[in-house]
């Protein structure tokens, strides 16, 4: 119990005295960078400040390392040149070479597209999880990633209503509807790592490829209309006229279509019900 206790002070002790080292240090080279310190005193405390770090490390870090007395002021003296160099190349030489690229980068990008690549990485991230991941419940979140970056692109683009449909209908329901399903389906809640397993790679890969080279074919290709000041105007009007007016139509056809979809969902799933029912009862 007494050499726990006194190997805890030793640590407590070195532990003090490394974090007295790195104030030294940084007090120091904040005094000098004010103007209140000269150099040869910043020094020389900067040099202090490095012996007790190195003192206050021996414990934890530089445990095989014998270094007391001179020892210590040596291998103290040793990193605080390096460190020195190394501060000096970075103040004097790296620092504004890279403040220099850094300035003239920041001018050549726009705070807009860099929000634009984030919400397409996202989307391209969330559609690969899901895509790729052997866990369905990893592959539902992935989806959200999805969801929710398409809609920052229909923002981009000026479309409100696709936005606003993406995150109530896509992300609020059938996000939700699937998470849902996931939970409550026997067979997926016993093993939720479930996956297309007769789905090969090389077919994956194959429809990959078509699908990428399509759509590079059509972006390079596409006659794309080019405007100086894109047009964020709502368009949930435009969309309310059309489809009372011009696709009225097709508008009750999908519509009497997903309520006959429905319809059919529910009858065949009484159905199992049932069956399932009377096998139990009997």
């Amino acid at each position: 119990m007494a050499d726990g206790s006194s190997n805890l002070r030793g640590y407590l002790v070195r532990l003090a005295v490394l974090v007295a080292g790195l104030l030294v240090l940084a007090g120091s080279s904040l005094a000098h960078a004010f103007g209140v310190l000269p150099t040869a005193p910043t020094i020389f405390a900067q040099y202090l400040g490095v012996v007790a770090i190195v003192w206050g490390l021996n414990g934890f870090l530089f445990r095989t390392l014998p270094l007391s007395g001179l020892t210590l002021l040596v291998f103290s003296a040793a990193a605080f040149g390096v460190l020195f160099l190394v501060g000096y190349f970075v103040q004097s030489v790296a620092g504004p070479f890279l403040i220099d690229n850094a300035g003239q980068l920041l001018g050549l990008i726009r705070l807009t597209d860099l929000i634009f690549y984030a919400f397409a990485v996202m989307t391209i991230g969330g559609a690969a999880g899901c895509a790729f991941s052997r866990n369905i419940i990893y592959s539902a979140w992935s989806l959200l990633f999805a969801f929710m970056g398409v809609a920052g692109l229909y923002v981009f683009l000026g479309a409100d209503f696709p936005a606003v449909a993406q995150v109530l209908i896509y992300v609020g329901g059938i996000l939700v509807l699937i998470l849902f399903a996931i939970m409550l389906t026997k067979q997926i809640g016993e093993d939720p790592k479930l996956t297309n397993a007769h789905l090969a790679l090389p077919v994956g890969a194959a429809l990959a490829a078509v699908t990428a080279g399509t759509l590079s074919y059509m972006a390079v290709m596409a006659p794309w209309k080019l405007t100086a000041v894109p047009s964020y105007q709502p368009v949930s009007a435009a969309l309310g006229v059309a489809f009372l007016t011009d696709f009225l139509l097709p508008f009750e056809v999908a519509s009497v279509v997903l309520l006959a979809a429905l319809v059919g969902a529910v009858i065949i799933a009484r159905k199992e019900i049932k069956e399932h029912s009377d096998t139990v009862l009997e």
